[in-house]
């Protein structure tokens, strides 16, 4: 088994261009071989896939990688799967209305529509994929993407009939259930997700009240309790696409930002040993080519940084301040790491950094 390096920053690429592992062929495999990064997250299956699937499934795509990769192929899973849609929610795409997640009150916290042994399913089999193929472990997207409503304990109160506590009582115990199902299936193993909130609780309306945490953070709380509890070896990791972002507006504000962030998780750190963090950044090649949309608003749009090298410190940065390092390879800045006329000059940048 691969193991990561204790001293040296671990380098990996997340894009939705990799697709799910059934199409991670050879040209795929290829690309990552001549790339910089160490390894790369690739969906089990889609975020929006509702189908019912076994280790047969994935079977001849995990003997093709095995065969042909000398990166580290990370399963990527998607919180996704048991997150209900409603008409008039916040979805982030069409592909949320389908009758399987319709079904779906808020979040199937006692699995009435079947959807959460579902995801307990692809969680089990993303781990045996990731220790047979000798990855260090399995990449989680906890992003409420059917219904971003969803990510407030109250609305999923009103929406099952639940009280706030029971609610949060009910995500810790998925989250348990999740960590003893990963340490029976890959003792060891690192679970790394894309954000965990741990360091980034919602604003309450009522001023008085308690802080409170997105729904899926309370998940992942109750995986590191267990984990805690039972003396288990897994590792988490917190990618920092919330606490960080994807974009910054000079090497000066990625500075400011880690430090705000390392204070921010000061107190989940000292309780959680198996806590790490994690850094991300999105670079561009061309300011100029970025689509309309989110990387030409907030951060993104004010950033200073307008060309491919423009972001080597920040990259530097990010290596030398965490061990565990995800650069997302965004459409919208047009960075496909499997398109070699767009791939070669990002691999050449970043393999410049941390030679």
């Amino acid at each position: 088994m691969k193991l990561l390096s204790i001293t040296l920053p671990y380098l990996l690429l997340v894009t939705f261009y990799t697709g799910p592992l059934k199409d991670f062929g050879p040209e795929k495999i290829s690309a990552i071989n001549n790339s910089p990064y160490q390894g790369v997250a690739v969906p089990l299956i889609g975020a929006y896939d509702t189908g019912e699937y076994t280790m047969d499934n994935f079977s001849a795509s995990v003997t093709q990688i095995k065969d042909g990769t000398k990166k580290d192929i990370w399963p990527w899973v998607f919180f996704n799967r048991f997150i209900g849609h409603k008409e008039g929610g916040r979805a982030l795409s069409k592909a949320a209305n389908q009758s399987y997640f319709n079904s779906i009150n808020a979040m199937d916290l006692y699995n009435k529509a079947g959807a959460l042994g579902d995801f307990y399913g692809i969680w089990k089999m993303s781990l045996e994929i990731a220790k047979e193929l000798g990855s260090p472990g399995i990449v989680v997207d906890p992003e409420a993407y059917n219904n971003y409503h969803t990510y407030k304990i109250s609305y999923i109160a009103s929406e099952t009939g639940k009280t706030n506590e029971q609610v949060k009582k009910s995500l810790l115990e998925i989250g348990r259930e999740l960590a003893r199902i990963a340490d029976k299936t890959y003792p060891g193993a690192t679970i790394w997700f894309l954000f965990s909130g741990l360091g980034n609780p919602m604003r309450s309306l009522n001023s008085f009240a308690d802080e409170e945490y997105r729904s899926v953070t309370y998940i992942i709380r109750g995986m590191l309790e267990y984990a805690k509890e039972n003396g288990s070896k897994l590792r988490f990791v917190s990618g920092g696409m919330l606490s960080l972002g994807y974009c910054y507006e000079s090497l000066g504000n990625l500075k400011y930002k880690i430090r705000t962030r390392n204070s921010d998780f000061k107190e989940p750190l000292n309780i959680f040993s198996d806590l790490h963090l994690g850094g991300t950044i999105a670079p561009w090649v061309d300011a100029e080519l970025k689509k309309e949309g989110y990387f030409t608003k907030g951060v993104c749009g004010k950033s200073k940084l307008k060309i491919l090298r423009d972001f080597k410190p920040l990259i530097k940065y990010l290596l030398e301040s965490y061990q565990y390092v995800w650069i997302y390879a965004a459409g919208a800045v047009r960075y496909n790491p499997y398109n070699e006329n767009t791939a070669s000059e990002y691999n050449k940048t970043i393999g410049e950094v941390i030679k």
